[in-house]
């Protein structure tokens, strides 16, 4: 009985030994989005240097609670990578602060966005969300 608990014990040490650390710069603090109506329509393409430009009078959504930001990033990590050549017509930006006030920026279109140089599928659920 005692070798059992023993070994009861070292399976419980190992599992949380071999758990995954969370690495601090992935966490996320908070989040603000930025955006227009996503359906308004212009003569070009507005790139992401450019949105602040043409949309000085964006709309601002603010995240600060962790639910409130776990529900986003949740959305954000299961995102689906595109690599058709698409670049996003910009109608919204997300702004995802660290523990360590790094920000990250995603430059939203209604059908991809862009995120650490790499594009991805908008997800609907998102925009929903942004438009809330």
């Amino acid at each position: 009985m005692k070798k059992l608990s023993i070994i009861a014990i070292l399976i419980v040490c190992a599992f949380f030994a071999c758990k995954p650390k969370n690495n601090p710069a992935d966490e996320v603090k908070s989040i603000q989005f930025k955006f227009t109506e996503l359906g308004r329509q212009t003569q070009f393409r507005i790139t992401c240097d450019k949105f602040d430009y043409y949309f000085p009078e964006g709309k601002v959504k603010n995240f600060t609670q962790k639910a409130a930001v776990d529900s986003v990033m949740l959305l954000l990590t299961d995102m689906k990578r595109t690599d058709d050549g698409f670049q996003p017509d910009v109608r919204g930006k997300i702004y995802l602060t660290h523990p360590n006030n790094t920000v990250d920026t995603l430059c939203v279109g209604v059908k991809v966005l862009t995120y650490k140089s790499a594009t991805y599928e908008t997800p609907q659920a998102l925009l929903a969300l942004i438009q809330k």
